[in-house]
């Protein structure tokens, strides 16, 4: 766990002190001032180098994640909320 703290912490989370975009040494991200490096999306680049095949499994998550808080709305008695949610899943889809 220690090895990958250390690969993460150099990995871009922040920019080093006087430099405006920083490029991570595993993924080659490059990475702005106040920007987030996805470290998952890093590893997932050592791992296939293919992009869209990262894309598509993080949208994957995202939309599973989606369907959980709606669901999870309707059961708590906000129907309301559950149907905007779902209803911005339709629209992201089109």
């Amino acid at each position: 766990m220690h090895k990958q703290q250390l690969r993460q912490a150099r990995s871009g989370n922040s920019v080093p002190a006087g430099l405006s975009h920083y490029e991570c040494p595993e993924c080659g991200m490059t990475v702005a001032v106040g920007e987030y490096h996805p470290y998952a999306a890093c590893l997932m680049v050592g791992g296939c180098h293919n992009g869209a095949t990262i894309r598509e499994a993080l949208m994957a998550v995202f939309e599973d994640g989606m369907r959980v808080a709606a669901e999870k709305c309707r059961c708590n008695g906000s129907a309301s909320i559950a149907d905007k949610i779902e209803s911005l899943m339709r629209s992201d889809a089109d």
